[in-house]
């Protein structure tokens, strides 16, 4: 099974690998609005009360983005990120992989969180549906499943990834 992490352009994954947040404080302040604060302690504290491992995580896809002409959002994400495909298989069988867990829903910008831990047969690999993405409604994540997968070490090594262009 391929998954799917997109990753901002001028990256050095394919050479360091993917790093979870835990290991890219700068990425913690991503969470800064949604908490109301931008203390790294308190917002990985945050992280790990929303499930153990969350701060070791790393955000994959099941599909890249297929942008359908609705909301620009999307358009304008895709473009100044890099997509990167993870061989799932392989990061398994290594025993790379702490915990998954499935994302399947939240309120605007984030908030009320529906998450809960799977196991890898459970991932939904049906289409997603792009079209109900929204910017005005703070609608991105919210609204596509998608999935953590919780890493021993907080990063997935570059050998299991490889760049989609």
């Amino acid at each position: 099974m391929k998954l799917y992490h997109y990753i901002p352009k001028g990256n050095e994954s394919l050479t360091r690998g993917i790093y979870s947040v835990s290991q890219l404080p700068e990425e913690l302040l991503k969470y800064e609005k949604r908490l109301g604060t931008d203390a790294p302690k308190k917002i990985l504290s945050w992280m790990e009360g929303t499930f153990h491992g969350r701060s070791r995580a790393i955000s994959v896809l099941t599909e890249p983005v297929h942008w359908q002409g609705n909301d620009p959002m999307l358009k304008e994400w895709v473009n100044k990120m890099d997509l990167m495909e993870i061989d799932f298989d392989a990061l398994a069988k290594d025993g790379q992989i702490e915990s998954i867990w499935c994302k399947e829903g939240s309120d605007a910008n984030g908030t009320n969180e529906n998450i809960r831990k799977i196991s890898a047969d459970k991932i939904d690999l049906s289409p997603l549906p792009w079209h109900l993405c929204s910017k005005e409604k703070g609608l991105f994540f919210g609204v596509i499943h998608h999935y953590f997968l919780v890493m021993k070490d907080g990063v997935i090594p570059a050998k299991y990834i490889k760049e989609v262009k």
